[in-house]
């Protein structure tokens, strides 16, 4: 989807945004900014976090999203801090595309259901892997 990211006050540009969501991580949204041809940032978030800011302001620390206050616009906000010295920056996006995108998450793997859907086992394993040692 394409976005809006606010670079410094009132000074914006687009920016081609994409969502990916997996059931192996099924409490997290990827997030993958395409600011060059080259160049990708990506941001991992909580699938909550954006569900639960779509209707009001959610999060603390380094994400925040927010729905536009503006009557009948169709936005929402995401404040994203890549660390605590540095100004947050603001991403700007369709609410309506991003709620469709993650109505399409839960259908994947419902509320209350996430924990059903860990590798558990495999998690253990790669904590308990030495450097460099296979995952499987």
């Amino acid at each position: 989807m394409l976005v809006r990211l606010v670079v410094a006050e009132g000074v914006d540009r687009p920016v081609m945004l994409d969502l990916s969501y997996d059931r192996a991580d099924p409490y997290a949204v990827s997030l993958t900014f395409h600011m060059r041809a080259d160049t990708t940032v990506r941001w991992v978030v909580g699938r909550d976090l954006l569900l639960d800011g779509l209707v009001k302001l959610t999060g603390v620390g380094d994400v925040q999203v927010w729905p536009c206050r503006d009557p009948g616009a169709d936005h929402v906000h995401i404040a994203l801090c890549p660390c605590p010295k540095q100004e947050a920056v603001v991403v700007t996006a369709s609410a309506r595309a991003l709620g469709s995108f993650l109505q399409r998450t839960l259908a994947v793997v419902p509320p209350g259901t996430e924990e059903c859907h860990l590798d558990m086992d495999g998690a253990v394993h790669q904590l308990l892997s030495g450097p460099g040692e296979s995952l499987r």
